[in-house]
This record gives C-alpha cells, structure tokens and sequence, in this order.
C-alpha cells in the first residue's frame, strides 16, 4: 500500500470531522440569532398588548371603581354583572399573562419595564385599593399576584444602576 493511499482517507476523514464540527457551530450560532429575533418579537407583541387601545381604555374604566360600590355588599351584588366586571377582565387577561410570562423568565421582565414601567406603575397604583377590596371580599390572595408582581418589579428595577454602556452614559450626547 503506497503512502498516498492511505494519506488519502486520513486526510478525508479530517475534513470531513471538521466540516461537522463547522456545520455544528454554525448551526449553533444561527439558532441562538434566531432565539434572540424570536424573542423581540414576543416583547414587542407584548409592549403592544400592555399599550393597546381596549386596555388603556379598561383601564380608564374602572377609574374610581371604588367610589362606584360604596359598601361591600353593594360590590357584591352589583359588580358581576357590571362593565367594570368585563373591563377588569380585560385588565386580568392582558396584564396577568405579560407578567406572568416575565415572572416565569419567558420574556425579559427589565426589557418591559424599562419600556413601559412607568405605566406599568401608575396603572397598579389607581387599581391598588381596588384589588385589595377584591381579594379580601373573594378570599383570594392571588387575584392579580403576577401584575402586582411586575409593577413591584418595576418599581425596584428603576432605581437599579444601569450598566456600564454608552447608551447609558449621561454624557453620550454632549458635544
């Protein structure tokens, strides 16, 4: 057997090993990009539910709803059936699935406050006593726990140090 014959299928074995382990991390890395796009959008399609139109106008809905039902048992008889009943479940629905999808690490929870804190915050604030009432009348300490959550969530995160980034120096746009 000549030195050529048996150079040869060394040689071929080597390139072929490392064009797999080319392939594999190629592929490695292109699936980690698209993570990384897939996750965009799911916090983008987020910020868009917190901010959409039936939510903020849920919201303002049940602006004073307290003042509405006066003595719990008016709460109890008359919020059921009440368009503050169908606005808090709107609230519910859209708040409680973003912050619980923050809460359980599938979407980034600073990304959305960062984006969007601020409402996020005033938003659990006007509906604080609200929730209270509810909880304590249901004898349901969970009712809107993933929301209360991420404004509490919000609230520490904005006074956390930003890191050190240009995008987050004070003095990036100064001549």
């Amino acid at each position: 057997m000549s030195p050529f014959e048996t150079i040869v299928p060394i040689v071929s074995l080597i390139v072929a090993f490392a064009t797999v382990i080319v392939t594999a991390v190629l592929m490695h890395r292109q699936a980690r990009e698209m993570a990384h796009e897939r996750n965009a959008l799911a916090l983008l399609e987020a910020i868009d539910r917190l901010t959409s139109p039936e939510l903020i106008a849920a919201f303002d809905e049940l602006a004073n709803v307290n003042k509405r039902y006066t003595t719990d048992e008016d709460f109890l008889s008359r919020y059921p059936s009440s368009p503050d009943s169908r606005a808090n479940f709107v609230v519910g629905q859209m708040m409680e699935t973003v912050a619980c999808l923050a809460r359980r690490e599938v979407l980034d929870a600073s990304l959305i406050v960062d984006a969007v804190g601020h409402m996020i915050r005033a938003r659990w604030k006007a509906l604080e006593p609200f929730i209270a009432r509810r909880r304590r009348l249901e004898s349901n300490e969970y009712i809107y726990e993933n929301f209360e959550w991420l404004a509490k969530y919000s609230a520490w995160w904005k006074d956390v140090p930003r890191p050190n980034h240009p995008n987050y120096s004070p003095t990036q746009f100064d001549k």
